[in-house]
């Protein structure tokens, strides 16, 4: 189970770079998407741009990839036409995130003023695939 294929093989990428192009393109289509929900002049928008474009400005390397995919999972977790434009492919896994996992860790990785965003990446993945109990949602 955690052992597997890597994430970047099972969806086709060779190589890290296309795995972080790819994340990179969703990335830049949430922070669009907030811009155009909340207005793009806003302070609170430009203070999340910048450090969403630092973020996107990391290197493909293991750290690079982890934060874009924890700010993938923020993005989840506070846009709805972001989960609704995954659960188009996978409607369970976007209805457990958006039900049980994301409400449980997403508060305590802003908490911890998201300092360790590989550590949200594993956490979840485990609550996706190895535990499927109540996390205390009432899901």
């Amino acid at each position: 189970m955690l052992f597997g294929e890597p994430l970047n093989h099972r969806c086709g990428w060779s190589s890290i770079e296309e795995t972080g192009q790819a994340l990179d393109c969703v990335l830049r289509g949430a922070i669009d998407l907030l811009g155009r929900e909340t207005g793009a002049a806003t302070p609170a928008f430009q203070q999340a741009k910048r450090e969403w474009d630092r973020v996107l400005a990391s290197d493909y390397d293991f750290a690079g990839i982890a934060a874009r995919r924890a700010a993938l999972l923020f993005a989840l977790h506070t846009l709805a036409p972001v989960r609704e434009h995954f659960a188009a492919d996978e409607p369970l896994l976007v209805a457990d995130l958006e039900k049980r996992v994301l409400p449980t860790t997403i508060p305590s990785f802003i908490n911890g003023m998201a300092q360790k965003p590989d550590s949200l990446v594993v956490l979840v993945s485990m609550l996706c695939t190895a535990w499927k109990e109540d996390l205390g949602s009432g899901y």
